[in-house]
This record gives structure tokens, C-alpha cells and sequence, in this order.
């Protein structure tokens, strides 16, 4: 099914269930492979013993030139919906639909990928290619990737040497590379110095002036969703329970419906930080 290029992507009817307990998980996985083989369909639509919905019935559909913010607690079900998103889960019910030439890059764990024994030139290559990007690609767009990095002589030192940050640095140049239509950014730009950082979100706003292209941007920092989300959706218990393009009143929900903090005291900081948020900050 093809959709409109303005809204890039749809979620329908997406559920996803996972198993508590690894003896169970492997039994079920041994069952349903065996079903495949004969022929039988599965029925994924129920419970078995030691499972749980982790996505529960979730729709929605992304609009180009928007920022959309997932929020929600651990286990919400946030990670989970964004890796069914970028192909890497498959749901067991409904389906995301979207043009067969989309092209989606998640950005998990900005490290994740690097090898510590070779270069920062050396792993434009490796992590490319694991993005998809074929070795002509990468020749073409590696003083792209450089110089965006900020990494300078430091390209040719093993990323074994190098700081959180230059891992950070190295690993969300390499995945703007890829031009992408939807960029898919799970807590990945919590780590790395605060200029790099400020860098990274100026281009995600610059990305999205394209009417065409959509960023996911999964947080929990309230701060950073009040600076650049156009769109919230609260996911509570794997069940999306809000979707709104007024930010302040999606987080204030949030915040009094959901979030569990460390202290009475911090969520009354969030609470009066979303009130007193204007956009001149």
C-alpha cells in the first residue's frame, strides 16, 4: 500500500507481546517455527502463559515536517514501538505502512557499531555499510561525515581512544549520511559535549524544513521535547493514551498521569519548568 509523501509513514493496530520467562520464550519461539513449517497460522492475537503486551493497539500516522517526541516511563513501550518502526521487531498484529522506497535510520546507541581496534576513517566504512551505504557511497560523502564530525586528526586514531563524545560524534555523523526520510532517535543524544549536542539538534530542525522528511524522537529529558517537538505521543503501559501537537499540555499530561520520579520534589521541577516554558527559551 502506498501513502502520500506528506505523511511519510502510518502505524495501524501495531501490538507486540513478549515473554518474561527465556524457557517459555524458547519453547514458544520452537512451537511457532514448527507451525510456519505445516502450514499452520499462528494466533497471535492471545496470551500464553509468562507473556504481556508490550504495544497494545497503536496508531498513529507521522506528517512530514514534524518533530514527533515519544514519551513515557521504562517498559512504556517506547524502544519497542521504534524498533518495530525501523524493521528490526516485528509486530504481531496490524502493520506500519509506508512507501517501499521509504528510507528510515534509527539512531539506538550512538556507539553501538564501532569497532575500538580501527580508525574513525576506518569505521565510516564499517558502520556505513552496516546503514546500508555501499563503498561508493561512502567515498563520496566521507568529508561530509568528517567534517561534520568535528573529529579533525582524530579520524585516524583507533575509537578505542577516543571519549564518549567523539563515539557520539563520529556515530550520528555517519548516520545523517545515509539521507534519510524519517530519522529515528532513541535517548541517543544524552551523551557528548553540549556544543556537539546544540549541533545535533539544530540539524534535526533543519531536517525537517524538507515537508517530506519526519524525525521520532524518543526522550525523557522534558527540557529537550519543549525545544523541538512539534508533536507528543505518551505511551503508558504499552498503550498510546495521548497524541497532541500542543507540547506543553502533552507533557503536563505526561507528568501528572504517568511519571514516577525519584522525588516528589523533581516532579514538581518538571511540572513548573513545562508551565513557565515559553518559546523564546
Amino acid at each position: 500500500m502506498e501513502i502520500s509523501k506528506n505523511i511519510p509513514l502510518e502505524v495501524k493496530d501495531i501490538s507486540k507481546k513478549f515473554c518474561r520467562d527465556i524457557k517459555y520464550n524458547l519453547l514458544y519461539s520452537f512451537k511457532d517455527v514448527l507451525k510456519k513449517q505445516v502450514g499452520i497460522s499462528l494466533e497471535n492475537n492471545k496470551l500464553r502463559h509468562k507473556e504481556f503486551w508490550a504495544l497494545k493497539n497503536i496508531n498513529f500516522k507521522l506528517k512530514g515536517g514534524e518533530i514527533t517526541a515519544i514519551v513515557g516511563m521504562n517498559g512504556s513501550g517506547k524502544t519497542t514501538l521504534t524498533r518495530i518502526i525501523s524493521d528490526i521487531f516485528q509486530a504481531d498484529q496490524g502493520e506500519v505502512v509506508k512507501n517501499s522506497d521509504l528510507k528510515i535510520t534509527p539512531i539506538f546507541a550512538l556507539g553501538a557499531g564501532l569497532r575500538p581496534l580501527f580508525t574513525g576513517r576506518e569505521n565510516i566504512f564499517i558502520k556505513g555499510a552496516a546503514f546500508g551505504l555501499n563503498k561508493n557511497d561512502l567515498e563520496n560523502k566521507i568529508e561530509e561525515i568528517i567534517t561534520f564530525s568535528e573529529l579533525g586528526e582524530f579520524i585516524d586514531s583507533p575509537v578505542g581512544s577516543y571519549s564518549t563524545g567523539m563515539k557520539a560524534r563520529l556515530s550520528y555523523s555517519i548516520a545523517i549520511a545515509t539521507e534519510p526520510d524519517i530519522l529515528v532517535i532513541d535517548e541517543a543524544l544524552t551523551v557528548g559535549d553540549t556544543i556537539f549536542r546544540a549541533k545535533c539538534f539544530e540539524h534535526i530542525n533543519n531536517f525537517v524544513e524538507d515537508k517530506n522528511k519526519s524525525v521520532i524522537y524518543v526522550s525523557n529529558h522534558i527540557d529537550k521535547v519543549l525545544r523541538i517537538a512539534h508533536r507528543v505521543l505518551v505511551l503508558d503501559k504499552g498503550e498510546l493514551i495521548k497524541d497532541t501537537r500542543n507540547i506543553k499540555e502533552g507533557l503536563l499530561f505526561y507528568l501528572n498521569n504517568c511519571f514516577k520520579g525519584p522525588s516528589i520534589e523533581r516532579k514538581d521541577n518538571l511540572l513548573n519548568l513545562v508551565k513557565n516554558w515559553t518559546n523564546d527559551e
